[in-house]
């Protein structure tokens, strides 16, 4: 049988293993090449429609969407590269029009931060958690608390006696 000590170990230790093949699988690429047509695809679904607000050109039947999409498919016809083509678009219609969230300047701390503030809290939560535990347990009562409760509980007591016993007066009346 494990100690606690060990098995708490462990713990962690399964924790950061599942994490990492976590990260690893959400980073890797699908895989294979994907073609023109799959290319021109995803990049009409990360740029949106000049004249449709804020929807992708892939979602949009308008003039300006299928303008749009034949140009992507152009342009990766000619072996453009995904960057190329955004870059060429946003520089075309504007910045409004890259659909993909930028990682640079504020916008990377926007995406960076909830998760930074949870992790800080965790791990103050962790470290309150350990003091609390190694604090041990609180000193037994004295004499002098327990007359104290016992005196509060009392005080308590009289006092709902004395709020039910004028209710009941005032419903007899």
């Amino acid at each position: 049988m494990l100690n606690r000590f060990a098995s708490r170990r462990l713990s962690w230790i399964l924790l950061a293993v599942v994490a990492t093949v976590a990260l690893v699988y959400a980073a890797s690429d699908g895989g294979g090449t994907a073609t023109n047509e799959e290319r021109a695809a995803s990049l009409a679904s990360r740029i949106a429609c000049p004249k449709c607000d804020g929807q992708a050109a892939s979602d949009s039947n308008v003039a300006a969407a299928v303008e749009v999409r034949a140009e992507i498919k152009r342009l990766v016809d000619e072996g453009r590269s995904d960057d190329e083509i955004v870059a060429l678009m946003v520089a075309s219609y504007g910045e409004f029009v890259d659909l993909s969230p930028s990682t640079r300047g504020w916008v990377g701390v926007v995406w960076i931060a909830p998760f930074l503030v949870i992790g800080l809290a965790a791990g103050g939560l962790a470290i309150a958690f350990g003091r609390w535990r190694a604090m041990g347990a609180p000193p037994p009562a004295t004499a002098d608390d327990e007359a104290l409760v016992a005196r509060a509980l009392g005080e308590r007591d009289e006092v709902r006696n004395r709020e039910t016993g004028a209710e009941g007066h005032a419903d007899g009346a």
